[in-house]
């Protein structure tokens, strides 16, 4: 068995044991729902590397995506202690992103940062929501007279990059991995194909980059995004997950009103990159 297949495997594997008390590990769930879609999309994934104890069973994994790392355990006796075990192993050379990680892991990658010697430039709170798929297929999206609801075109990355909040260097090339491999949606004009509201699937599983164009805000795009996006992933057989941060009220208001609910906190820890450069 070839280390590519060795990889599926285990993020196969891994998987099943965070169904348990659904939804409270969700957010690993399809963390590894999403890098086990990549790592089939593309046998030769660049930038990724994958961790695991030989014993499943605890759940332990640590994702490494260039400069983002994801972590997972399964909370039982010495599962902390063994996730810091693994981190300190790692090669930090500054310019991580602890990337939306559940409050459970905050102490570990926090201590990390310190027994590595690096500087915490950002500290990032978020509610982690949720929706059933049972509730998503029922949503019924009919987009507004001279527009088109489709995937997000590969060729409108750079689009999406331009108006991101969390823009940065080398974030490009992950949004156009994510629209080649991952669920996107797209409000698209009919007339000259301009692409104003959009939303994409992260490589953690979030809902995630939602935005429309300032000049067309107030139409309920949003929503219709949301929507539509929300039936995809649960026509896949996907609960729906996102995050949004607490002092945006105006998305925050728009997911529980189409019926998602707090699941967890989340925290992103950003670290100092040397001469401000990211890996």
């Amino acid at each position: 068995m070839d280390h590519q297949t060795q990889v599926v495997q285990q993020l196969e594997d891994l998987k099943s044991f965070y169904t348990r008390d659904w939804p409270k590990y969700c957010k690993e769930y399809y963390c590894l729902d999403n890098f086990l879609d990549l790592h089939k999309w593309d046998r030769q994934l660049k930038d990724v590397k994958v961790y695991a104890l030989p014993n499943l069973e605890h759940g332990l994994f640590v994702i490494v995506d260039r400069y983002q790392i994801f972590v997972g355990f399964l909370e039982a006796e010495r599962s902390e202690s063994a996730l810091k075990e693994s981190l300190l192993k790692i090669d930090f050379l500054g310019g991580e992103q602890f990337a939306s990680m559940p409050k459970r892991y905050f102490t570990v990658a926090n201590d990390i940062i310190q027994k590595k010697n690096l500087t915490l430039e950002l500290d990032s709170m978020t509610y982690s929501m949720v929706l059933s798929k049972e509730e998503a297929l029922y949503f019924q999206v009919e987009p507004t007279v001279g527009f088109s609801l489709k995937s997000v075109s590969l060729e409108d990355a750079q689009v999406i990059d331009d108006h991101w909040e969390w823009s940065e260097h080398g974030s490009l090339s992950y949004i156009q991995r994510q629209i080649c491999y991952n669920t996107s949606v797209g409000l698209y004009k009919d007339d000259d194909n301009e692409l104003v509201a959009w939303c994409i699937r992260a490589q953690d599983g979030l809902l995630a980059a939602l935005q429309v164009k300032p000049s067309y805000k107030r139409r309920g795009f949003g929503v219709m995004i949301v929507k539509e996006y929300s039936r995809r992933e649960a026509e896949q057989g996907r609960d729906i997950i996102t995050e949004v941060v607490p002092e945006n009220k105006a998305s925050l208001n728009l997911f529980k009103k189409l019926g998602f609910r707090m699941n967890d906190q989340c925290h992103w820890l950003i670290t100092e990159a040397p001469n401000g450069d990211l890996l």
